[in-house]
């Protein structure tokens, strides 16, 4: 069906461009009345303008126009980005026109993409409901028991295969398809054996987020404690200790641990926790260009044959398949070109996991051994925009669709439909293993159940995210993936049914399971949003400072100060020292969250100095101000507090040196995200009712010793 809204409306900007060059080219030729021409010119550049902007309404409250406009012509999007703005009359970056969905056009707490706080009976993200914890659980804990045959001593050899795609194997269905490509004999036989997930996705479409998440089962941005000291340029951020990873869980069965690597990154990145024996000896320095296939497969064999007398749990990970890639002619010759190189680099790979397993028959310790085979992400060949070759970008089929094969011993052998993730290997090693894990949640779920029940859960539905360069989230179910883009607001929907490639979005005619993926992706984010814990969630690490564990003692109490169910309870220096002229200083204020409010209000601290007589009257021309800010750097607005919250905002601010008097007054000042002032109760400045007065606090002179006052 053509989009006669995007034709219609491009004819009308065409004709008002061409009104002002015509505009333009008359300007030079003589009249008779010149006031005449431009009066003339005038209404009909008038005119055009009035239509191209109802044009452009009238585009943009058409999703499906709207999605064409933006993604195939800059200057349309252009266009669209200033009646976005023009229209967002509550300052929230949002509006009612142009299929923005703002719910509620003049409160700028209230758009699409807010935090929905929960239980509170407000719908602050516009999408029909109000999010509540109690809905929120993590997925669901499986009831269904190892069969009692198979509750072993299993070892457990997990391997982790770089880059490698799902559709680019033989078992995919490389092997049928147009090229005829069979890039991992190896492997095949092994699905042969096992039990092989066809719809498994990565967390994330980059190695840096889905390592540790694959190892923890809880999703980088969202689950993970990251070490923020200073790293070598070009490495991820270190994991800490605090992380539960899948080798100290194995340990909780005194299972000898062992991890080979072959990536530079493996060098520092805190994942040695809980492993005995730690090598990435093939990986001292970075080489995009490093074969190390053969090496990783010598180094696990060399371990395992050294182990054969305890149960042992090795974790290896092959890095062939990741750009730069290199030819193999000893190996395949499928041509020069980038992706015939990489179809090479997995055929290579999958020669060396072959004969891992080869020469790990021969060991005793095989008959009781589980391999389970993945990869952290897939990689693009071109497709979607997204550069051949690379990864980590965007949360397309290619980047996110892999392997994930379990051999358990003497198992029935399935192939198992319907939507997992590598985030499900955590609790189903623990649960083949029997280890307790009650302790700790999860984000994926064990498979038991699709393991040895042949169950499967085609309504599952499962996450992905990623950062870089834009910040997306996606849902995924057998049948329907959902894809989210924060910055513009605009949602990408695929019937993977009718279009597996994702090719044509259905999100702008809003099927019905629009609304059902849009509700299970929002109350994911919301789940998420709402973990409490700045160690290991990113969204809040900043908070440590913020949020305080029990209730403050400032050195200025205020009394009776609310503001929207916000209570002030005073100020201090951050140092404890008296203030002085000439100084930088850091001032802490403190509240207390004695309800949710709805709005994400922005703070700023007033200083003046006083006499001792004259606590409340600031020198003319002597106020020192601090820009409004929202806490934390923006990361937890008021709108974020929740009941019993203890809250610490810091003010930092240069006294001038001239200042005198012997106290410093300091006062409090509240706008909403339209800069409109809001007024606290208690006591307020008589010359400025929009100041809250806090209190005073010494100005440092020589001999005197005043403390504080309110």
């Amino acid at each position: 069906m053509l989009p006669i809204r995007l034709i219609v409306s491009g004819v009308v900007i065409g004709l008002g461009m061409g009104l002002g060059a015509l505009r333009h080219a008359r300007r030079r030729r003589p009249a008779r009345s010149r006031l005449g021409r431009q009066l003339g010119a005038l209404a009909l550049s008038g005119g055009a303008l009035v239509v191209m902007t109802a044009t452009l309404v009238w585009l943009g409250a058409d999703l499906e126009t709207k999605y064409i406009a933006i993604t195939a012509s800059p200057a349309l999007d252009k266009l669209i980005g200033v009646v976005r703005a023009a229209n967002d009359l509550d300052g929230d970056g949002f509006g009612s026109l142009l299929g923005e969905g703002d719910c509620a056009p003049f409160d700028p707490a209230i758009h699409p993409g807010a935090t929905d706080i929960p239980d509170n009976g407000i719908d602050e993200n516009c999408d029909g409901h109000d999010f509540s914890l109690r809905d929120a659980a993590t997925g669901p804990r499986s009831d269904m028991a190892v069969p009692e045959r198979f509750r072993r001593d299993w070892n457990v050899l997990l391997l982790t295969i770089d880059d490698l795609r799902y559709d680019h194997t033989t078992f995919g269905g490389y092997a049928d398809g147009p090229r005829h490509r069979n890039t991992t004999p190896r492997l095949a036989e092994l699905v042969e054996r096992s039990v092989s997930f066809a719809f498994t996705n990565a967390p994330s479409a980059g190695t840096m987020a889905s390592i540790p998440a694959i190892l923890t089962s809880k999703y980088f941005h969202s689950g993970i404690a990251l070490d923020e000291s200073p790293r070598p340029p070009g490495t991820p951020p270190g994991i800490l200790p605090e992380n539960t990873t899948l080798p100290e869980i194995m340990k909780r069965r005194t299972y000898a641990t062992g991890v080979v690597s072959s990536h530079v990154w493996w060098n520092h990145w805190g994942f040695e926790q809980g492993v005995d024996d730690y090598d990435n000896s093939i990986a001292p320095t970075d080489d995009p260009f490093r074969v190390a296939a053969d090496r990783v497969t010598d180094h696990v064999l060399a371990w395992v044959s050294r182990h054969q007398a305890e149960r042992w749990f090795m974790w290896a990970h092959y890095i062939d398949p990741h750009g730069r890639y290199v030819a193999h002619p000893d190996v395949v010759d499928y041509g020069a070109s980038e992706p015939d190189l990489y179809d090479a680099e997995i055929q290579w790979t999958d020669q060396e996991v072959g004969r891992l397993l080869d020469q790990l028959r021969r060991l005793p310790s095989y008959a009781n051994t589980i391999v389970i085979i993945t990869s952290d992400h897939g990689d693009s060949m071109g497709e979607h925009g997204v550069p051949l070759g690379t990864h980590g970008t965007a949360l397309y089929r290619e980047l996110q669709h892999v392997p994930m094969i379990f051999y358990i011993p003497d198992n029935v052998p399935r192939v198992v439909h319907g939507a997992v993730t590598n985030l499900d290997i955590v609790p189903t090693v623990a649960a083949l293993c029997g280890i307790d894990v009650h302790d700790l949640s999860f984000e994926g779920r064990s498979l038991v159940p699709q393991l040895f029940y042949g169950a499967e859960d085609p309504d599952r539905i499962v996450f992905a995210e990623t950062n870089a360069p834009q910040k997306e989230r996606a849902a995924i179910s057998e049948r329907w993936k959902l894809i989210y883009y924060f910055a513009s607001n605009v949602y990408e929907l695929y019937d993977l049914a009718a279009d597996p490639w994702e090719h044509t979005n259905l999100a702008p005619q809003s099927p019905p399971a629009f609304d059902a993926m849009k509700q299970a992706l929002q109350a994911w984010m919301d789940r998420v949003m709402f973990v409490r814990d700045p160690l290991f969630n990113q969204a809040f690490r900043q908070l440590a400072d913020a949020v305080l564990a029990a209730p403050p003692t400032p050195e200025v109490a205020t009394a009776d100060q609310t503001l929207d169910g916000i209570a002030i309870l005073g100020a201090g220096v951050a140092d404890g020292k008296p203030l002085a002229p000439g100084a930088r200083v850091d001032i802490h204020v403190y509240f207390r969250a004695d309800r949710a409010t709805p709005v994400a209000y922005r703070f700023g601290l007033v200083a003046w100095p006083v006499d001792a007589g004259a606590p409340d009257a600031p020198a003319p021309g002597s106020v020192v101000r601090t820009p409004p800010r929202t806490t934390a750097g923006g990361a937890f607005a008021t709108d974020r507090w929740k009941p019993g919250d203890y809250i610490r905002e810091r003010f930092t601010l240069t006294l001038p040196p001239d200042w005198h008097g012997d106290r410093v007054g300091l006062g409090l000042v509240a706008e909403d995200p339209a800069g409109r002032p809001h007024e606290p109760t208690g006591a307020r400045m008589a010359i400025d009712r929009s100041i809250a007065v806090l209190g005073t606090l010494p100005l440092a002179r020589s001999g005197s010793s005043a403390g504080p006052r309110p």
